[in-house]
């Protein structure tokens, strides 16, 4: 879908308030980083950041994660494919918050809730709607393969059971960027989904 020039220069300016909140916060450390500091370094007003970012927290977390896309979520839905695991894990990172995004931003960021528990909290609490989001897909693609007479108490668990293993392999993923420097985040993702199979075939 193409962008308007507002558009992209809104973007523009987002991620340039992103960047230079996480640089100086990796910097100076979190309490020491103020609003000011950041509008200087971006060259806009406060009026503007707050336009943008309710707070520097928000600002340092990033914009809210997208819901996954909906084209895709059907085709998740509708797939046939023989593993569950790694087609999920391919929709939540093409579709939210890993592929396409600023790498060196992502890793910085992982870096900083590493480091600053109260950042990792907040990103936790941002993660749960896309989370919901996820079983119910995952749930919806497993009760059209069961068919007619699944136990629908199985299934939910079967979804949230997926759901939790996604998010772990995303954290897995995260912690390979940061180790990795300089591996994209497409090479990364086919790493692991490769990896997936080896190891899942083993056990």
């Amino acid at each position: 879908m193409k962008t308007t020039l507002r558009e992209d220069k809104h973007q523009a300016t987002s991620q340039r308030l992103e960047r230079n909140a996480v640089s100086l916060v990796l910097e100076h450390g979190f309490d020491a980083v103020t609003v000011d500091m950041i509008c200087n370094a971006s060259g806009i007003s406060q009026r503007t950041f707050f336009n943008y970012f309710k707070t520097k927290e928000a600002a340092v977390v990033g914009a809210e994660p997208p819901t996954i896309d909906e084209g895709k979520a059907r085709a998740f839905i509708a797939t046939d494919g023989p593993d569950l695991l790694a087609e999920a894990l391919q929709l939540v990172a093409a579709s939210s918050m890993m592929l396409g995004t600023d790498e060196k931003l992502l890793t910085d960021r992982l870096r900083l809730f590493e480091k600053n528990p109260q950042l990792l909290l907040r990103q936790m609490d941002r993660m749960n709607r896309i989370t919901a989001e996820i079983a119910e897909l995952v749930y919806l693609r497993r009760r059209r393969e069961a068919g007619l007479g699944a136990d629908e108490a199985d299934l939910r668990e079967q979804a949230d059971l997926l759901t939790h293993a996604v998010l772990g392999v995303l954290r897995y993923m995260a912690m390979r960027w940061i180790r990795d420097e300089g591996v994209d985040q497409v090479r990364t993702l086919a790493a692991t989904v490769t990896l997936l199979g080896r190891t899942l075939r083993v056990i």
